[in-house]
This record gives C-alpha cells, structure tokens and sequence, in this order.
C-alpha cells in the first residue's frame, strides 16, 4: 500500500505543453483526476470535470491545465506520465502568466493547499498546519527562498 503522501496528487498545474497520463493497472477505487481550468484564466480554479480512470485508458490534456489526483480509497494505482515540451513553442509565446484566477473564488476541488497562497482564506488550516505564506517568510528566513 503506498503511503500516506502518495495516495493522492494536490491541485496543480505541470511546466508542459501537453501531459499524457496512462493508467497501467492494478486495482483501485477512488482517485478521481479532477480537472479546471487554464494557468493565467479566470476559470483556472473552477472545476471543470472529473475522470475516473481506468487500467489500460490514458487522458491527454494541456500542461497548463489544473488537474489534481483524489485520494486512493482501497488498492494501488500504477500510472505512467509523459511529460512534452517545445521550445520553440515557449520561445514564441506570448507572457500570458498573471494572477486573473486569484482574483475569482475557486470551487472547493479545485483549491490547493501545496500551491495557493490565498488557501486559507477559503479552508481553514489543520491544527499545527503551516500555511504557504508562513512557509515561504520560514524558507526565505533561512536563506532558501
């Protein structure tokens, strides 16, 4: 059984152009990939479907979109992910990074506690729980961020 911190995959979104993510086997209940939407857009927290994989099935999707793996309820999930970039792609895109989703509530699935600064203002933290901002000022305190 994996541990803990493998039995599910935090909302994020991956430095690709295209991900490609197979489902090889083993049996398995739960762990949903739930997707949103695009980096740089208003929709990048508001869910836009969740997918229930299945051995011998893949799901291609954009690098830039938000997707997170839910929790593993009974058994092991093997899956391989290929990750494609171009840069010749990145060397002609446009800078369309900016913070429009932070300015629009997110939908509850699609918050994440690894990549949201402003997650607290949405779920409370756990007790003895440190939040991005406090981790951060702690990293950048030490000399590491």
């Amino acid at each position: 059984s994996p541990p803990p911190s493998d039995r599910r995959l935090d909302m994020h979104h991956d430095d690709s152009e295209v991900t490609l993510n197979v489902c090889l086997g083993r049996h398995f209940e739960g762990a949903g990939l739930t997707f949103c939407g695009l980096y740089g857009s208003k929709e990048y927290r508001r869910h836009s479907v969740t997918y229930a994989h299945q051995p011998g099935h893949a799901v291609l999707h954009l690098g830039r979109q938000r997707h997170g793996a839910d929790s593993i309820t009974h058994g092991e999930r093997v899956s391989l992910v290929l990750w494609a970039r171009s840069s010749s792609y990145r060397a002609n895109e446009a800078d369309e990074e900016g913070a429009a989703h932070l300015r629009e509530p997110p939908d509850e699935v699609c918050l994440s506690y690894t990549h949201d600064i402003d997650f607290e203002r949405f779920r409370p933290l756990s007790p003895g729980v440190e939040g991005k901002r406090e981790r951060l000022a702690r990293l950048r305190a030490q000399g590491g961020g």
